[in-house]
């Protein structure tokens, strides 16, 4: 090809999967992530808030990685660190719906993000993480918010099955874009 790159989007005898929305040509996704900030998700809230292609709607955390306390603290830490103001973070369920909290401390140190020297947190926000995924939802058109959990599924969990919305529980599945959970987690 001598020097010059290839596009694939635009070969014919390539498929490119485009569900996913994620081209350079198109309006930045709105997404909400879910999050038990250790060292794997400490990158994800850097990449989701530094990609051009996606627009950061909030950020909620869940116990997983190590205590909800901890990695709250530490996606409100990374918040400051990496800038991102306007985007609310919020905590959300401390621990797994029925079996006991297993953290991976050994993995992701005793902090949950060992290793990192971190700032003073942003203001976290007053709500609940399953309410502010909630909230968050119903403010926006149908079909325009994607939910990203990169950790544990309890919020999630909660968010299906919460009280508020006994009535319209399928309707937060209407309205979301589309769920993206992360394949491969262990706790």
């Amino acid at each position: 090809m001598n020097g010059q790159y290839r596009d694939f989007t635009r070969d014919p005898r390539i498929a490119v999967d485009d569900s996913l929305g994620f081209t350079t040509n198109k309006i930045p996704r709105k997404i909400i992530l879910d999050c038990d900030p250790g060292h794997d998700d400490a990158i994800a809230l850097l990449l989701a808030h530094g990609s051009p292609m996606i627009d950061l709607l909030a950020v909620t955390t869940v116990g997983g990685n190590q205590t909800l306390e901890k990695v709250t603290r530490n996606a409100t830490a990374l918040a400051r660190l990496y800038g991102i103001t306007g985007v609310p973070v919020a905590a959300g369920c401390a621990r797994p719906l029925i079996r006991d909290p297993h953290n991976a401390p050994s993995i992701h140190g005793e902090s949950g993000l060992d290793g990192v020297i971190l700032p003073e947190p942003i203001e976290l926000d007053s709500r609940h993480g399953v309410d502010l995924i909630i909230e968050t939802v119903m403010v926006h058109e149908p079909g325009e918010v994607t939910l990203v959990p990169t950790g544990p599924l309890t919020n999630i969990a909660r968010e299906t099955g919460h009280r508020r919305l006994n009535l319209i529980s399928g309707q937060i599945q209407k309205l979301l874009r589309s769920y993206l959970p992360l394949i491969g987690r262990w706790s």
